[in-house]
């Protein structure tokens, strides 16, 4: 299953075995000479600051990019940056069920979904969690991290000073603890975060969600909270500051964007496919992540710019898209 990445790469988090940032959608390279076979599925692409984790079907997962702190798996020192995909064992565990990132760290759920490793800096708080716990879902922000578990629960820890671990942990700041986070008011299946707050998502046929954090509400976040989510939405996923509602007729608010197929939503940009053939961007995308064409200020902003894919690509089955970083996922 072909990849494909652009966007920024000064610590090689794209995988395409050099550091250079590109433009244009670029082969991803893996160093493992028994690569997932061709049936495995990429399920989830997880970016941190300067650091990229894959997840597949089979459970394997896959990192690249900064390793001083040994966030991709290796040991620091040795490898203190990786440039092509090579695979993550911890402790002997080399099957995983979700992963997550920080901007410095990465988190892995073990296949039976009762433990949670974690690889590089923790100094925000993104430490690990006790036994015990069957996690069904985990989502970072910046500096903090939330897993939903099978119960409906959700728990955090790391940076909790915006309200992103809820209204009763602000005067924390950091919280160095799995915590219960209250203020859900249903049943949690889901979550995603942004920079500053988090979104537990509850029912979708209901469209239940709450938005927790961003206290100064700067860029709107907790305005938009209050209008009703879309009855049967998709998804909703986060960017550093903004929430975006995929609805279940494949329609991304405004109209104007018409059928989306599949979205992908980084830290500042959003990736979409619009059918198997056409990936569009748009935001800030001065690192090339959402095309060479940009304005003056490094924004593709007011339309979506169409992505060239290779010509030998296939239809693209999936999409990712992280801090200044994006994946196409194409057909083998």
């Amino acid at each position: 299953m072909p990849l494909y990445a652009f966007g920024s790469n000064g610590s090689g988090q794209l995988g395409i075995g050099h550091i250079e940032d590109v433009s244009t959608p670029t082969k991803c390279l893996f160093e493992d000479t028994s690569p997932p076979l061709p049936a495995s599925e990429i399920t989830r692409i997880a970016a941190g600051g300067n650091h990229t984790l894959i997840l597949f079907s089979d459970g394997r997962v896959y990192a690249t990019g900064m390793n001083e702190d040994g966030r991709c798996g290796s040991l620091p020192g040795v490898d203190d940056a990786v440039t092509r995909f090579r695979q993550v064992v911890v402790d002997g565990v080399e099957r995983f069920r979700d992963v997550s990132a920080t901007w410095e760290a990465s988190f892995l759920v073990s296949g039976e979904g009762r433990r949670v490793f974690v690889l590089g800096s923790g100094g925000r708080g993104s430490w690990g969690l006790e036994g015990g716990l069957f996690v069904v879902g985990i989502a970072s922000g910046m500096g903090h991290t939330v897993v939903v578990l099978e119960n409906g629960e959700v728990y955090g820890w790391g940076a909790a000073r915006k309200g992103q671990l809820g209204q009763a942990r602000k005067g924390d700041k950091v919280v160095w603890e799995l915590v219960r986070i209250e203020e859900v008011g249903f049943r949690a299946t889901g979550a995603a975060c942004g920079r500053e707050f988090t979104v537990v998502v509850g029912d979708r046929e209901k469209g239940e969600f709450v938005v927790l954090g961003s206290a100064d509400d700067r860029w709107g976040v907790l305005v938009g909270s209050s209008i009703p989510a879309p009855v049967g939405c998709r998804s909703i996923e986060a960017s550093w500051h903004g929430v975006y509602v995929h609805r279940q007729d494949g329609e991304l608010p405004p109209r104007e964007m018409g059928r989306v197929m599949d979205l992908a939503v980084g830290s500042e940009h959003v990736l979409a496919t619009v059918d198997e053939r056409t990936v569009v961007a748009c935001g800030w995308g001065e690192h090339g992540n959402c095309g060479p064409v940009t304005d003056a200020q490094g924004n593709v902003k007011g339309i979506c710019s169409p992505i060239s894919l290779p010509e030998e690509a296939l239809d693209v089955v999936g999409i990712g898209a992280g801090c200044a970083t994006s994946w196409v996922i194409t057909r083998d």
